[in-house]
């Protein structure tokens, strides 16, 4: 995984490090093993402290991984993401693809 995101090499100093994007940086974030298990550890984490209620869960995840609150769109869109998940199975797996999808945004891993 580190590969994929330019690792630098130990051996060597540099003054600043080169900066890229690839598209198998974005298929690493949405299919790598590490990605997904740390999605579900912060799916229990969100359900654990925020409880089976969606509007709580989503700023729970929201204060966790951005924080920050989220915007009422975002209130909005995620809550209405869970419904529809929740839909075709249990009330931990809609969040973990929640999870999956905060851990997969812009604003998770790059620093403004």
């Amino acid at each position: 995984m580190f590969e994929v995101f330019d690792l630098p090499d130990l051996n060597v100093t540099c003054e600043r490090r080169a900066v890229s994007t690839v598209p198998t940086q974005a298929l690493t974030m949405l299919n790598n093993e590490f990605v997904l298990i740390q999605a579900d550890h912060l799916a229990k984490r969100v359900l654990k402290e925020a409880g089976g209620e969606p509007q709580s869960q989503v700023k729970t995840i929201y204060h966790i991984a951005l924080s920050r609150e989220p915007s009422a769109t975002e209130l909005r869109n995620n809550v209405a993401f869970l419904n529809k998940q929740r839909g075709g199975g249990t009330p931990l797996a809609a969040l973990t693809d929640l999870a999956h999808v905060v851990l997969n945004l812009n604003e998770f891993a790059y620093i403004q």
